[in-house]
């Protein structure tokens, strides 16, 4: 198609989308005022068949409770409205609480007679200009009967409807009395209908009690209960109550006095009291679900029937897991998700340490994933082609980024580096240098798109730090195991399901939630990928995490120490744990006394999880596919076919198009060799003289050999003698004499590791004292804040130095 008729389409379909709006707002706006400037109720009434009689509509409907079951049938929950509702006078409503109502949601109730043709008319022309729907036009009475009348399917039939019976309903009753009924009807969210309700639940207080900035509050959360909760969105939540606050300066309800006062008031609510016994946060989940598909009514009055995949034996063992291992009050928390890779079955879920104190999931919460995301690197090269034998200097990194700042990596302690290494090796040792270069390598692009695929869905910038776990918003412990099941299933994903199916009372389907795998990796990069990841458990950083059958995983912790995970899997199940505290910010430096990473705490909540849940589970192996993988012996230094001579051979998968072809050239036959002479070379280089001619090496440190210090000062053999290559060669590296003046290095803003480090390399010693409570200075907390004698200071061998470390007590 050409460019002109794609241009000529593309204006037909606006104009088309335009004439859509232009013809359902006038039909909205048109039709109930000609049924009444007509007279025509009567004959309006005829057309509308099924409409309850108006004589009814102020009686509650006999509505039923929600019930929601766990896989196996057992009963979770009741959602219910009717238990949780108190009626009140509107005498007992304070004027403040009816006028914030009226202001945020219907400010011209007094003057309109049901519907109202000017808010109708002014959505009409905001919703044209803006080219969709972005201002509603119900009034308090319309929105009455729909909350108590009318069904919630979004129609112009039901529009017409719900605007023929307010005006009916203001024919019969007062202004007052329907304001009444609506106040005592509204959903203000978590199961509490009615402002009596709401006001007990929000402020442990009757309504006639509520002060103005309360219930400006309680009216802010009609429109939206979800987003507006002030328990799970507390910034909107303020945001929308200020909203309701300029609405009544604006129309004279309350002074500019009053107005700044009450803006001013940050938002004061009483804990949740009211928590689900069984998996709370899964169950609060679920019905965040069912809310936004059909709405408050229909899941609090329908009498749905609401079937869930939740497995309760193993939510039991999830928080068992979870609270016996981190158990003190101030621990941090532990988040759990557990999934069912074939079928995408959420099996079990712990979002936080106690739900009545607080209601968010962090199981659903973004944080920094860490190293848990090279696994996303790794497959991502893979995919592209990159043997998992390339390999990389391991060194401290500056990598050039266009149009930023250089990139400056480091691994676990910083400063720490050495020979290259394979990318595989790599992702066992979780070494960040290594993957950052790959990241160059691959294309951040790439990454993003094979995370995308493999179940990640929070938003992804395609940025190199993600390599490491750098993301700019996170990803949920829900993602992440539905991500790595994505690797259990062959590289089939398969969407996270909660909900299997829902009834009605009578057991009629209303929706039915089928798994549907889909193939996003090559099974045979899965299965290569899942090789690897078994290896961080056997002898990386995921130890701690073994359970004694087929598994994989991966180890990631967050800067400062701020986040900490274990991501893993086996052929039947899924598990991501993330270990933390909900305010994002808090370090984990010492917990138990150690410092909190992947491979600790989460770890060993996930190994003691996954083995109580698969307890009495047949031991089940990756399953190999049948095509594109073969095996081969390889040299473990090298990634090259092993010859006989390779001091480690392993046999490895690989992609079948993408075996080694070439045997490994490095090491061959061991011929008998003259030792070079090392002597007076620092250490440094007499070890890489050693290595070019493929001589091991043994380092000791001496002193009192009157050698400068760092220099060899002798040689076991001695140079000349003959060896065979590979025979180790000993050399003496001089630590200086003790009665050679030290001068103590300069400390400050190093970290305790760092100062002990540097110390011990010129012959010197350190005491480690915590700062006292004055000392603290929050930009040098865990660092060197200062040591004693001060740099410069000339010390003998031996000597110690006191170094005052900045810990939070």
């Amino acid at each position: 198609m050409s460019r002109s008729r794609i241009k000529r389409a593309k204006k037909r379909t606006h104009r088309k989308r335009k004439t859509h709006i232009i013809v359902a707002l006038a039909v909205l706006t048109i039709i109930p005022i000609i049924l009444v400037s007509l007279g025509g109720l009567v004959a309006a009434a005829a057309v509308f068949t099924n409409l309850p009689k108006i004589n009814n509509l102020g009686e509650v409907q006999d509505w039923q409770t929600t019930k929601v079951f766990a896989a196996g049938g057992t009963l979770l929950t009741n959602l219910y409205y009717e238990q949780d509702r108190v009626s009140i006078s509107l005498s007992e409503i304070p004027i403040h609480m009816q006028q914030a109502v009226i202001a945020i949601e219907d400010e011209r109730f007094y003057k309109h007679k049901g519907y109202d043709p000017e808010a109708i008319g002014r959505a009409f022309f905001t919703n044209l200009s803006s080219g969709h729907v972005v201002e509603g036009a119900s009034t308090i009475t319309q929105q009455y009967i729909k909350n108590t009348a009318i069904s919630r399917e979004k129609t112009f039939d039901r529009k017409i409807r719900e605007a023929y019976l307010a005006y009916q309903l203001e024919e019969k009753y007062t202004k007052e009395q329907i304001l009444e009924k609506y106040l005592n009807t509204i959903y203000f969210g978590h199961s509490w209908y009615g402002v009596e309700t709401a006001s007990l639940n929000y402020f442990g207080k009757k309504a006639k009690d509520l002060s103005l900035v309360e219930t400006s509050l309680l009216a802010g959360i009609i429109k939206s209960p979800n987003n507006y909760s002030p328990y799970t969105k507390p910034v909107e939540a303020k945001a929308r109550r200020d909203l309701v606050l300029t609405q009544m300066a604006r129309l004279k309800f309350i002074s500019p006095e009053q107005y700044k006062q009450a803006t001013e008031t940050p938002l004061q609510i009483k804990p949740i009291s009211k928590p689900s016994t069984v998996a709370p946060y899964f169950v609060e989940d679920v019905k965040q679900q069912l809310i936004k598909k059909y709405g408050a009514n229909v899941v609090f009055k329908g009498g749905l029937r609401v079937y869930t995949t939740i497995d309760l034996k193993m939510q039991k063992h999830a928080e068992d897991a979870a609270w016996s291992i981190l158990n003190r009050p101030t621990d941090p928390s532990v988040a759990l998700v557990a999934i069912e890779p074939k079928t995408g079955y959420v099996r079990a879920m712990v979002g936080g340490k106690n739900f009545e104190q607080s209601k968010v999931n962090l199981a659903l919460r973004r944080r920094q994933p860490g190293s848990s995301f090279k696994t996303f690197v790794f497959t991502s090269a893979i995919e592209n082609g990159i043997s998992p034998y390339q390999t990389y200097s391991s060194a401290p990194a500056v990598i050039d980024i266009p149009g930023s700042t250089p990139w400056k990596v480091n691994n676990y302690v910083e400063g720490s580096g050495g020979p290259p290494m394979n990318i595989r090796e790599g992702l066992v040792r979780s070494v960040n240098t290594v993957y950052a270069r790959l990241m160059m390598d691959v294309g951040a692009e790439n990454v993003v798109e094979t995370a995308r695929k493999m179940g990640i869905t929070s938003q992804l910038n395609p940025n190199p730090a993600i390599a490491l776990g750098g993301l700019t918003y996170g990803a949920t412990p829900l993602e992440m195991a539905s991500a790595y099941g994505t690797l259990a299933n062959g590289g089939k994903h398969t969407r996270p399901i909660s909900i299997i199916k829902i009834t009605d009372a009578t057991g009629n389907i209303i929706d039915e939630a089928k798994p549907k795998p889909e193939q996003v990796l090559n099974e045979a990069t899965a299965y290569l990928v899942t090789d690897v990841l078994e290896d961080v458990l056997r002898r990386g950083t995921g130890t701690r995490a073994r359970i004694g059958r087929p598994a994989a995983g991966k180890t990631g912790t967050g800067q400062e120490y701020r986040d900490a995970w274990f991501c893993g899997y086996t052929p039947d199940l899924a598990a991501a744990v993330w270990v933390g505290y909900p305010k994002g910010q808090i370090s984990m430096k010492n917990v138990h006394g150690i410092r909190v990473s992947g491979g600790s705490f989460p770890a060993q909540v996930w190994g003691k999880f996954m083995s109580s849940a698969l307890k009495g589970r047949p031991y089940s192996n990756f399953t190999r596919p049948k095509g594109g993988i073969a095996y081969t012996s390889v040299c473990s230094e090298t990634g090259l076919l092993a010859n006989k001579y390779c001091p480690d051979i392993e046999r490895r998968p690989f992609l079948s198009e993408k075996t080694p072809k070439k045997k490994c050239d490095k090491h061959a036959k061991p011929s008998i060799m003259e030792i070079p002479n090392v002597v007076g070379l620092s250490e440094k280089e007499a070890v890489g003289r050693l290595e070019k001619v493929h001589f091991g090496y043994a380092v000791v440190y001496s002193v009192d050999n009157h050698a400068p210090r760092g220099m060899v000062a002798s040689q076991t053999p001695s140079a000349g003698e003959r060896a065979r290559q590979g025979a180790t060669v000993q050399i003496v590296v001089s630590a200086g004499s003790t009665e050679q003046k030290i001068k103590v290095p300069d400390l400050v803003g190093l970290d305790e590791q760092q100062a002990r480090d540097r110390l011990q390399e010129i012959g010197l010693k350190a005491i480690d004292i915590t700062a006292t409570p004055y000392m603290e200075a929050k930009s040098k907390r865990d660092k060197v804040i200062y040591h004693n004698p001060a740099a410069g200071t000339e010390l003998q061998y031996g000597q110690s130095v006191t170094i005052y470390i900045n810990r939070k007590h």
